[in-house]
């Protein structure tokens, strides 16, 4: 059947092909296909004429410090494809491609390289082993077994070429000296060294000594974290054994950290030789070595790209660098540029902001600022008694200043370790070491950058501390323990407001227990009299409550603070209808919106100098040098984004007519981002790239000079397509880079007047017409990453440089998830890290195309398995060997009119329906579904086509045979190119199969044919094959015959009647009984039904079966569509089944006999003849183990074995209370997803899909058993449950 070959194609089995040879062969045509591409230019497309229609399609230029990997191709995949499919609708297209060297990471990487040179030799570097790495468990614990611990580490990754003798692994525990604990070989394969160390009471820290045959010795490894020992269980391998018991130890490791590769190590893995390394060195040498592999792999992979109009950024390439200028300056003109002090993500070790990608950690993230409250120490612990007479603060980092009136104490963590900082005015500040490094560079301490350290102090020392704490209504509270705080994030000081902070309530709440105090040796003075401060009004419920955090907690049953989902959900509540709706009931701004009261009270508080501002990063941010980033306050100059002019022409734009976004979560994503997108530093002083004009001491950031640039696809050839960094200039003009001023600049681009320039005229025209013809840009592709920040700005920066033509505006964007390989994220030390080359030389492009294709479309990551390339690898050869087959003549066709037989007419049908059906998904980027339909669906109808006829002893139809081929090659080219190319060679079809025409359908879609396919070469094969093994138990039988059913009985139409006119109105609950025990408006809706059928004079003769056909015929509705209530079918079930019968021999394996229902053969098929009904034929089986109807006692609701297949279908009510058919075998269910993306097989979820998830078992589904369940369930639900009930 179609549903199984699809499944055949698209899942399971190994990944690796037995034999190159096939391998090779793709190879081999693959060259073959590319070279004649590149012979006819195919990909080189100039502006055509004004009203022709154009298709631009552009993908951001990926960074140039290594190869293209398979998560680039993913996305990458999507442009393609709609370049190829653009084309093939008479489209002029054009797809530019261009390489990104401006920013951070070539610069830090080349310093990086140099300092390891400098430290370890050059060229063959003498390399420590890696840090010692112990295996943990989910919480961070270590199970000991025999007092040693698992602990291991990577050999060196270059030792100046001298063999190593050994490895010398030495611990220190506590204070004490390192000692050799153990002696190693070098391993003789892999790069890791695994051991069992030796683990004693207290801190134990281990390190790594490399010896080496000519007596010499590594530099030593870094050292291990400390890993500790604690009171434990036992491990439960050991029980029972006389290892110990409950007491035994147990190793806990403080923190663990990864091993950073060194630079060299990574640049030897991409295949570079020592040799050859040392000339990364220098940054250029980048951007000559990586941006030509990156070119030769985009050829290799099909990619149909314009190279003439390729080149790198930076100010290298001379032409690029006087167009970014240019931009700049427009921006500055139009006031979209400023210039001061702002909080911004910064690398201490580069001396500048560290912008999205500079990172290596933390892209996205930006400032968080806070209000610093200063808590005022009133009496010091003896450890900072020579703090005596200093005024001392804490300080408490909040979001809600607002809340401080409330403040009844001070949380601190006990462990926690603070330092005491000299501040200005002779203060002193108590915070944590990670805050007031940020703070230094805030201006906030003496000298920028720098922070005096006088005493740490530990927090279990200022427990129970007295202190004042401003605004609030008691002159003195106490410091607390919480031992939730994190010394990572704020200061490690939290201020406490239990009336409206559930988090802070259940604490306080908590320490009103004297056995909590007892065990923080807490006193009850400290907490005790100290009631809750009812500051805010805000309605919950329906009605004010003046102390929230106290009425969620008691409404929600919080016992204490280990109630951490119940903690949330009344947080959420508190915080977000206290922010929006509060009013302010205590303190200065009484009577204030809370909304409003925030930021005056902030402010208040700083003007008094009871706070200050201060920002750290949202989230932990590393810079490519390695170092953790902090919030800098730094002059610098930034775009304006988020002006509110600005912002709302973006905001017009994305909900415009003009605008696409293919579907409605990425418009969404792109509301967000615009929403949250607001001023950017677009400068730095260090690194690559083109400075900023008026400024020249400072450079333009990596993405701000990444906006507008597909503009200059459209003109770069003119300038420069002898080279990619510009050198050399054009084939086209002698322009030169200082040529291009900006008045060039604005005659190309905005209809400027003619320039006073060296250009000819005639020249400056076609650049014109060129850029004039192709903007704007039709679609954008690109992960999803992008959104909040190329993608946005893109969209500023066009409507401020086009700010009179909204029509040269992006007018499409296309984002996806990231990739995954085999189901798990991409990751060298997992073995599913491909580069592009490498994963084409393991499997041909096309292969890795088809296999991309068959990932998904959605922001959901997607899901690459080596399984489906493989499988096509092994099949593409069969099918193009089956092409030869036909077109040389060696498999005959009959000449004769294409519609003799239904299997003709059928097969035509099909052609026809896929082929439209897979135009609607290349439309709206749906390419998975494309893949389905014109690849695994359309070959799938031919293989049943090629089986119909060889049963029948028919030969194929020449004109349709010829047909399918030449449409599959132009409707699965845009997918597999190089495949269909060469099928189009074996067509002998002039030019290329890239310039040939979407195919009209010869014919409107029938449904009735559909229909009678459905039924023929998928329903009843089926279900018969399946009575069939029932049959066989006691021996296969030898002959069947078939029953027709012309009419059902009078009574069962009468019925059918009945049911039909119900589900009009909407009175027949469409679901099992089994779902109707808990749906008891359903239930009271079928007894209605029953209790008007049994009162029905005509029928009570029939009450017996009665019940079981209604009963029956409603399940059948539910599970496959109302149709199934109709008296008749539509189309004469005996012409189509005895045409067909050679068929069903084949299938059945034996003879088969066609006959009416109401003229059975013999007293023994009376049973059989008495199950058909119309649309479902009942089989009598005969021979083997002896006659037997088909379907037995099971099949008395009608049909043959067609009510086993209903019942095993479950069903569900959808939005409405309408029913729709659901699966509870996961495996049944696993290989309907396995080709498709939705439950009904449409381009978008719909009712059944939510019905399918709700019947699904608690829990995750599992991903190895059931890969594309899991895949659906993840995507599915992501919708919230309110747009899921809308489907």
């Amino acid at each position: 059947s179609i549903s199984f070959v699809a499944r055949r194609m698209a899942s399971g089995g190994a990944a690796k092909p037995q034999s190159t040879a096939r391998r090779d062969a793709m190879h081999a045509m693959e060259e073959a296909v590319q070279k004649k591409w590149d012979q006819q230019k195919i990909f080189e497309c100039d502006a055509g004429e004004p009203g022709q229609e154009k298709f631009m399609v552009t993908f951001p230029y990926p960074y140039m410090n290594g190869l293209l990997h398979l998560g680039h191709a993913y996305s990458l995949t999507k442009a393609v494809f709609a370049a190829h499919y653009q084309r093939l609708l008479g489209k002029k297209v054009l797809f530019p491609f261009g390489f990104h060297c401006t920013g951070m990471p070539i610069q830090a990487a080349a310093n990086k390289l140099n300092r390891e040179y400098e430290v370890y030799g050059c060229p063959h570097p003498r390399f420590p082993a890696g840090k010692p790495l112990p295996s943990t468990n989910a919480d961070n614990s270590l199970q000991v077994r025999d007092n040693k611990v698992e602990l291991s580490f990577k050999v060196p990754a270059s030792t100046g070429q001298v063999v190593v003798k050994e490895f010398r692994v030495q611990i220190k525990v506590n204070d004490g000296a390192f000692k050799d604990v153990a002696t190693l070989p070098m391993p003789s394969e892999g790069n890791k060294v695994t051991f069992n160390a030796p683990i004693e009471g207290g801190k134990c820290v281990y390190k790594v000594r490399t010896l080496l045959v000519d007596g010499s010795e590594l530099p030593e490894s870094k050292e291990s974290e400390p890993i500790s020992v604690d009171a434990g269980t036992v491990d439960p391998k050991d029980q029972g054994k006389g290892k110990g018991g409950p007491g035994k130890p147990k190793a806990k490791i403080a923190a663990k950290t990864g091993d950073a590769a060194f630079q060299w190590e990574i640049m030897k893995a991409m295949g570079i030789s020592p040799e050859d390394i040392v000339a990364f060195k220098d940054p250029l040498h980048w951007l000559e070595y990586f941006p030509p592999l990156g070119k030769r792999d985009l050829i290799r992979f099909g990619s149909p790209i314009d190279f003439r109009r390729s080149f790198i950024t930076t100010s290298v390439n001379p032409y690029y660098d006087s167009f970014v200028r240019w931009q700049f300056r427009k921006l500055k003109a139009g006031d979209k540029i400023g210039f001061g002090k702002r909080p911004t993500i910064y690398s201490e070790t580069d001396g500048q902001a560290c912008m999205d990608h500079d990172r290596a950690e933390g892209e996205g993230v930006g400032p968080q600022e806070y209000t610093a409250i200063k808590i005022e120490l009133l009496e010091l612990p003896k450890s900072m008694e020579k703090l005596k007479g200093k005024k001392i603060y804490l300080l408490a980092a909040t979001l809600r200043p607002e809340t401080m009136p409330g403040q009844t104490n001070c949380w601190i963590l006990p462990e926690g370790q603070y330092g005491c900082y000299k501040a200005k005015n002779d203060e002193v500040y108590v915070t944590s070491h990670r805050a007031a490094r940020n703070m230094s560079f805030q201006d906030i301490f003496d000298t920028w950058g720098k922070m005096e350290l006088i005493q740490e102090v530990a927090g279990q020392d200022l427990m129970g501390c007295k202190i004042k704490c401003p605004t609030a209504a008691y002159d003195v509270c106490h410091l607390l323990p919480l031992l939730t705080i994190k010394m990572d994030k704020g200061t490690g000081i939290v201020t406490s407001v239990p009336s409206d902070s559930p988090d802070d309530y259940a604490a306080f709440m908590d320490l009103m227990k004297p056995g909590k105090r007892e065990h923080f040796g807490i006193k009850a003075e400290w907490v005790e009299p100290f009631k809750l401060v009812p500051i805010i009004d805000v309605e919950i419920d329906g009605e004010i409550r003046t102390m929230a955090a106290q009425y969620m907690c008691e409404k929600l049953g919080v016992q204490s603070q280990k109630d951490k989902e119940k903690l949330q959900e009344a947080h959420d509540t508190c915080y977000k209808l206290g922010f929006d709706k509060g009013v302010m009931s205590y303190g200065p701004f009484k009577g204030t919106p809370v909304k409003k009261a925030k930021f005056a009270f902030r402010d208040k508080m700083v003007s008094d100098g009871q706070a200050f501002l201060y920002s750290e990063p949202e989230k932990k941010v590393v810079g490519r040098s390695g170092d953790e980033c902090v919030v800098a306050s730094i002059d610098q100059w930034y775009l304006k984004y988020g002006e509110e002019s600005w912002k709302k022409q973006i905001e017009d734009h994305l909900n415009s007519s003009d605008f696409k976004t293919y579907n409605s979560r990425i418009k969404e994503s792109f509301g967000d981002a615009v929403s949250w997108l607001k001023e950017w530093a677009c400068s730095r002083s260090f690194g690559l790239g083109t400075k900023v004009p008026w400024d020249e001491k400072f450079l333009i950031e990596s993405l701000s000079d990444s906006t507008i640039y597909m503009s200059y696809y459209t003109v770069c050839h003119f300038l420069q397509d002898k080279a990619l960094n510009g050198q050399g200039g054009s084939s086209l003009s002698s322009i030169k880079p200082e040529d291009l001023n900006d008045e060039v600049w604005d005659f190309i681009y905005l209809n400027g007047k003619m320039p006073n320039t060296k250009i000819p005229k005639d020249l400056l025209e076609r650049m014109r017409k060129e850029f004039r013809f192709w903007y704007p840009m039709d679609l954008r592709v690109s992960g999803k990453d992008l959104i909040y920040n190329h993608l946005t700005m893109s969209l500023y920066n066009h409507a401020c440089v086009w700010e009179k033509e909204p029509e040269m505006w992006p007018r499409g964007f296309f984002c996806n998830g990231l990739a995954m390989v085999n189901g798990e994220k991409m990751s060298k030390s997992k073995g599913n890290f491909f580069t592009l080359k490498d994963i084409i030389e393991k499997y041909s492009a096309d292969s890795v195309r088809i296999a991309a294709a068959n990932c998904g479309d959605t922001l959901e990551d997607g899901n690459f398995e080596e399984a489906v390339a493989g499988k096509v690898l092994l099949q593409m050869p069969v099918f193009l060997d089956t092409m030869k087959a036909i077109v040389g003549g060696t498999e005959p066709l009959d000449n004769g009119p294409e519609d003799k037989s239904f299997a003709d007419r059928w097969f035509a049908n099909e052609m026809n329906r896929l082929l439209l059906e897979t135009k609607v998904y290349y439309d709206t980027m749906y390419y998975r579904e494309a893949l389905r339909t014109a690849y695994f669906e359309f070959s799938a109808a031919f293989d049943q086509y090629r089986d119909v006829c060889k049963a029948a002893k028919k030969t194929l139809n020449k004109s349709l045979t010829m047909r399918y081929l030449e449409w599959q090659m132009i409707i699965l080219s845009p997918i597999a190119p190089h495949f269909c190319e060469h099928g189009w060679g074996l067509l002998r079809k002039p030019g290329s199969v890239l310039e040939a025409r979407w195919p009209e359908p010869t014919a409107p879609t029938d449904s009735l044919i559909v229909t009678q396919g459905a039924y023929m070469y998928d329903k009843v094969p089926h279900d018969f094959i399946k009575l069939l093994e029932k049959a066989s138990k006691n021996g296969k039988p030898t002959s069947a015959t078939v029953y027709v059913a012309l009419n059902f009985p009078e009574w069962k139409v009468k019925v059918l009647d009945y049911l039909r006119a119900r589900n009009t109105k909407g009175g027949l609950p469409l679901m099992s009984m089994e779902e109707m025990k808990d749906d008891e408006a359903a239930k009271a809706q079928w007894k209605d039904c029953m209790t008007e059928l049994m009162q029905d004079a005509e029928l009570k003769p029939f009450g017996k079966h009665l019940g079981p056909f209604a009963a029956f015929k409603r399940d059948e509705a539910a599970a496959l569509g109302v149709s199934c209530l109709d008296a008749t079918v539509p189309f004469d079930e005996l012409a189509l089944l005895k045409e067909s019968v050679e068929y069903l021999k084949e299938k059945l394996g034996m003879d088969v006999e066609i006959l009416f229902a109401e003229s059975p053969k013999g007293p023994e098929h009376q049973d059989a003849a008495t199950q058909a009904q119309p649309g479902k034929p009942a089989v009598f089986f005969a021979g083997g183990g002896g006659a037997a109807p088909a379907g037995g006692k099971a099949a008395k609701g009608g049909g043959g074995g067609c009510e086993a297949k209903a019942k095993s279908a479950g069903s569900k009510p959808a939005a409405g209370g309408k029913a729709v058919a659901v699966m509870k075998d996961l495996k049944a269910l696993n290989d309907h997803l396995s080709t498709r993306s939705y439950f009904e097989d449409g381009p978008r979820p719909t009712a059944a899909d939510n019905a399918q998830l709700a019947a699904l078992p608690g829990g995750d589904v599992d991903e190895d058993k059931y890969p594309h369940v899991a895949r659906w369930q993840r995507h599915i639900g992501f919708f919230k449950p309110e747009v899921r009930a809308k489907w």
